[in-house]
């Protein structure tokens, strides 16, 4: 599934979502993303009630956590992060021009702005998925 078909499933897509924690497997390519996203339409008396999910990205080709931006090292203590999960973008990640031909052409790529850091989370991978926490 790409990044595009994931974000159109919610009514606010991967926008204000808070990431909750992450792992890399490197040995089977794979990395999973604990997120809570907003799941009810804008125009919902619930609209801002988030639920758990998990992102889960297969045969990853890269996974890019950019270094924080020095004024926010020391953004106070959350147990989440807010990020906005948008297409990758070549002007806020150059290297992006030379790897995309080289991707999977139905490859999920996007990248998280994370806003505790002022920096970005860049993520390519064959495939992804998304299943809510039960």
């Amino acid at each position: 599934m790409t990044f595009e078909e994931l974000d159109e499933r919610f009514p606010n897509g991967f926008v204000d979502a808070e990431i909750l924690g992450l792992a890399v497997d490197y040995q089977n390519r794979t990395a999973t993303i604990q997120l809570n996203l907003r799941g009810n339409l804008p125009d919902s008396p619930d609209r801002d009630v988030y639920g758990r999910g998990m992102l889960t990205l297969r045969d990853f080709y890269y996974f890019s956590i950019e270094s924080p931006d020095a004024d926010h090292l020391f953004y106070p203590k959350r147990s989440s992060m807010q990020a906005d999960g948008h297409p990758e973008d070549p002007s806020q990640f150059p290297l992006f021009d030379h790897l995309k031909p080289k991707l999977y052409a139905g490859a999920f790529c996007c990248r998280f702005f994370v806003h505790d850091w002022n920096s970005f989370i860049h993520v390519a991978a064959k495939n992804a998925d998304f299943s809510w926490a039960t």
